[in-house]
């Protein structure tokens, strides 16, 4: 069964000996994580210029012949299947890995292994969707998932529509798709669409190109040049019977979509943040150990020392998180961790890249193509700021999916679930410091203060009314992924790092600023929204206060 350490939590219940158990990867997995890095490494230095990506310059069909030749098009499946045989965490170092070489690779990957064809072929019985699938695998064609709307990526439902064909052998497929990694460069695309004849979204599996088939354009992010990210429209794209998923009404929360999604959103989105956040850590370090303010180190500063070292520990942070949700997998998989790891990395990567930019001062805002015209250092800081603003936005923008993930912790209180057994806390506390024991313990008591506040709101409001406090919600969430994450970096510390001075301070530093976090999250908590801000609001969306704000 898998570990649910965000409910227990939200029940008042630090489960610690769970957190402490992380298990091992295995002597194989890490020597194959590791040939497969360096195999990597190799090819994104022969055909990828990640400047002249971030300029506009797509990447070519030698790359995407050289990855699939070398087997990163099927990283999962085992090698006698034609895969690399990774570990969920061996293929996120290889996303990383291409990521801090170019964002737009590693999207480009992980687009195509979290939702292509090695996805769904373990699972498929012998049949037409199987051949279909097994035969653009071996001819190294890239896939795309094709879910989101004009519309927007939230709705409930799909506007797309598949109706039944008159000869009632398939289904015709019309309706637009936006934001589509690897979209224009595709050759499979998994599409979702309401099922004229039930109303339920299915999953259809489109050859491309096809008739009605088109890319509309691709998009041109502020960050995140050089993905194949694009917008499709189909209009009566014929997908045969045999080349669908079966429906689900409640398709979001239904396998495959559900498992698929979580995994993809890691790899999609928590990838790319660590990598940017671990590369502006290195890029802070090395531009302040060579300034001098009034004859001074700069890195003796005492502002500068505390935005080093808040920076060092949410990386530690990240990477713990990270670390520990991907540890276990398949039925042991924890999802909600996994879930939370969006905003934990790319809220956490946006801290670290918007301290880089301050500490590089002018240098940082400068482009690396203006710094290398004249000669300074190049290091490509204000890249790293616009490719992680758009990650707090892919995946899902990070404030919905805090409401998100807050409705469904919120629906286990409405639903009586108790949280697992736990063992005491105590006794895996001795290999940490003093200041790291007290900030155990103030997560313990934080635990509970957030489980009696969430039992106070499921009490005396009904589901719908709670739902529509989204601000709540969002704070809930935001509470509770601090709190995880404190969780994670403090059990990583009293165990694999025990003996490290330095994992300490990083352990220490992290949860000091987290609980400056809480401190104004558990204040918003306690009280409702202010009359003003949505009187406000509809007063300038019907254009009532032009005059007060308008020249």
């Amino acid at each position: 069964m898998p570990l649910n350490i965000l409910r227990d939590m939200i029940h008042g219940t630090l489960p610690w000996d769970r957190l402490c158990v992380l298990p091992e990867a295995s002597d194989a997995d890490r020597r194959s994580a590791d040939r497969a890095v360096a195999a990597l490494q190799e090819i994104l230095d022969e055909h990828v210029d990640p400047r002249a990506v971030d300029a506009g310059r797509p990447l070519d069909d030698a790359l995407v012949r050289a990855l699939a030749d070398a087997g990163f098009l099927a990283m999962l499946l085992p090698r006698e299947d034609g895969g690399l045989g990774l570990s969920e965490h061996g293929a996120f170092r290889v996303y990383e890995t291409a990521a801090a070489h170019s964002p737009a690779v590693s999207m480009m990957l992980a687009g195509h292994n979290s939702l292509g064809p090695s996805t769904y072929l373990p699972t498929l019985p012998d049949g037409p969707l199987r051949d279909l699938l097994a035969r653009h695998l071996a001819e190294g064609s890239l896939s795309a998932i094709a879910s989101t709307e004009p519309e927007g990526a939230a709705n409930t439902g799909r506007t797309a529509v598949a109706r039944r064909s008159a000869d009632g052998t398939g289904h015709l497929l019309s309706g637009d798709k936006v934001f589509i990694t690897n979209g224009s460069r595709a050759r499979l695309l998994a599409v979702t669409a309401t099922i004229e004849e039930s109303g339920q979204v299915g999953l259809f599996f489109v050859e491309a190109p096809a008739p009605g088939f088109e890319v509309v354009a691709e998009h041109e992010f502020m960050g995140l040049h050089g993905a194949p990210t694009a917008h499709i429209r189909m209009t009566d794209v014929f997908v045969p019977d045999g080349h669908m998923v079966s429906a689900h009404e409640q398709w979001r929360t239904a396998s495959p979509f559900a498992e698929l999604h979580t995994l993809a959103r890691v790899y999609l989105i928590s990838a790319p943040s660590m990598a940017l956040a671990r590369r502006s850590l290195a890029w802070a370090r090395d531009w302040v150990a060579t300034r001098r303010v009034d004859g001074k180190e700069l890195g003796s500063y005492e502002a500068v020392q505390c935005m080093i070292a808040a920076s060092a520990a949410d990386v530690y942070a990240m990477d713990s998180a990270v670390r520990w949700a991907l540890a276990r997998q398949g039925t042991e998989a924890p999802l909600w961790e996994r879930d939370a790891l969006k905003n934990i990395t790319s809220m956490g990567a946006w801290r670290v890249t918007d301290r880089t930019v301050s500490l590089l001062g002018a240098q940082g805002y400068e482009s690396a193509r203006g710094k290398a015209a004249r000669g300074v250092p190049d290091l490509p800081a204000e890249q790293a700021q616009r490719d992680v603003r758009g990650l707090r936005v892919g995946g899902g923008v990070d404030f919905n999916l805090d409401r998100v993930l807050a409705a469904r912790l919120l629906a286990t209180h409405y639903r009586g679930e108790q949280p697992g057994a736990t063992g005491p806390v105590t006794p895996g506390t001795t290999a940490l410091s003093a200041a790291n024991q007290g900030h155990l313990a103030q997560v313990e008591r934080d635990v509970r203060r957030l489980a009696d506040a969430c039992r106070a709101l499921t009490a005396t409001l009904p589901p719908a009314e709670l739902l529509a406090r989204q601000e709540t919600l969002i704070t809930v969430n935001r509470i509770v992924t601090e709190l995880f994450s404190q969780a994670v970096v403090l059990a990583r510390t009293a165990s694999a790092d025990a003996a490290a001075p330095l994992a300490q301070d990083l352990a220490d530093v992290h949860c000091d600023a987290s609980q400056g976090r809480l401190a104004g999250l558990w204040d918003r908590l306690a009280r409702d929204v202010p009359a003003a801000y949505p009187r406000l609001a509809q007063a300038w969306m019907d254009g009532e206060s032009a005059g007060l704000l308008h020249i």
